[in-house]
């Protein structure tokens, strides 16, 4: 049985530092990171070689002048080289990752569908660098997440966590940001699967949902309290049995490559075509998305990495 819990992710003063955080500074880095990959580059697809390149450079070299030393998981794709970008403390002792995707499905400038993860990924490294988190993270930009790769082995999250298992990494968690810039206050503007509406689901598209598979769903509680004790966004929680299989839309994205190799992960998302009717499509901009709220959402983040133990 599919179980939710819907929560109002409020401020308290539990932990004043994250509430401290410069929003305007947080904004406005987002605001660069969304402007560059959706705007000046946009499609960063496979059948756009020098785009996604190039995207995959941006992550590359904003993690590099943030003090990290990151590294290419190169691999062959459509016949051409593509890498993910990882940077972090793998410890051998375990460690949690970080990870989006920084590709696009084709002729889409990909403002939420994945610039929005890529911005929100790249804003908690760099918050987190002069912080000390109490457990080791990676940050991972994922190459080759959209089709024609999806649900192949060619995707950049499923090279990783293949490998990861074949040299028995421990993986204590993985956070997916997958759509996280789309909100709207407007009732009715969230849609849902006919089983998640008849079990009471919210039907306003204000709030960032966490997914988890049955083993992920202690990570996932965690997150969420930790995201409702750090910032003013509004979260609800999902919990899937066997992998997903009986609500195939949560399937779609990286995170599901770690189900599938045993590891606990979780998908942050708008909930892309329940809520933004812009997936996939020429309209997906950066002028559609709710910056505040991508705020508030790194915020959260920033939040779990200074708590988690």
């Amino acid at each position: 049985m599919v179980k939710f819990l819907f929560t109002n992710c409020l401020a308290t003063d539990n932990y004043p530092k994250t509430m401290d955080l410069n929003r305007d500074e947080i904004r406005t880095n987002l605001a660069a990171h969304l402007r560059y990959l959706s705007k000046d580059l946009g499609d960063r697809s496979i059948y756009n070689p020098k785009n996604l390149k190039a995207a995959e450079d941006y992550v590359f070299e904003n993690l590099t002048r943030m003090g990290y030393t990151p590294r290419r998981q190169t691999f062959i794709c459509e016949r051409q080289e593509v890498s993910n970008v990882i940077a972090g403390d793998q410890s051998s002792q375990g460690y949690y990752i970080l990870g989006a995707h920084f590709d696009t499905v084709y002729g889409t400038p990909g403002a939420d569908d994945n610039a929005s993860g890529v911005a929100v990924l790249l804003e908690v490294a760099r918050l987190a660098k002069s912080m000390a988190p109490p457990r080791p993270w990676t940050f991972i930009g994922f190459t080759t997440e959209e089709p024609p790769n999806f649900f192949t082995p060619y995707m950049g999250s499923s090279v990783y966590a293949r490998l990861a298992k074949k040299n028995k990494e421990k993986i204590l968690g993985m956070l997916c940001l997958e759509m996280v810039g789309y909100y709207r206050q407007e009732p009715n503007s969230q849609s849902l699967p006919l089983s998640l509406k008849l079990m009471g689901y919210p039907t306003t598209g204000n709030f960032i949902g966490l997914v988890s598979d049955g083993r992920s769903k202690p990570l996932m509680q965690r997150l969420d309290r930790a995201i409702k004790q750090g910032c003013k966004l509004p979260t609800v929680t999902l919990a899937v049995p066997l992998g997903g299989h009986l609500l195939p839309e949560v399937r779609l994205s990286d995170h599901v490559n770690f189900w599938d190799e045993g590891y606990p992960a979780i998908m942050l998302t708008d909930t892309a075509f329940f809520r933004n009717p812009h997936y996939h499509g020429p309209g997906d901009v950066m002028e559609n998305l709710d910056l505040d709220s991508m705020v508030e959402l790194t915020l959260g983040l920033v939040n779990f990495l200074r708590t988690e133990r």
